[in-house]
């Protein structure tokens, strides 16, 4: 189909629906724009929780290896001192 053939359609659907189809163009555009902008939102909200996901197992795993350190050097001072 040529670019003058598509334009002949689309005028004769404007014409068709008129004002209404119009409206309904524009609703559907505003639609599909607040989809993608929520998309983006949970993309951004599923991110952030991996991200509070992954620092709290580096917190755990930060208190583990000072727990084990603290454990390490009472030995050693309690070793040091005999």
């Amino acid at each position: 189909m040529y670019l003058e053939d598509e334009e002949t359609v689309n005028d004769e659907k404007s014409r068709e629906f008129g004002v209404l189809g119009d409206v309904l163009r524009e609703l559907q555009r505003e639609e599909m724009e607040e989809t993608e902008t929520c998309l983006v939102e949970i993309q951004e909200t599923i991110i952030t929780q991996d991200t509070m996901e992954i620092l709290t197992e580096i917190n755990a795993t930060l208190k583990e290896i000072a727990e084990t350190q603290k454990r390490i050097l009472e030995e050693i001072k309690k070793n040091g001192t005999k």
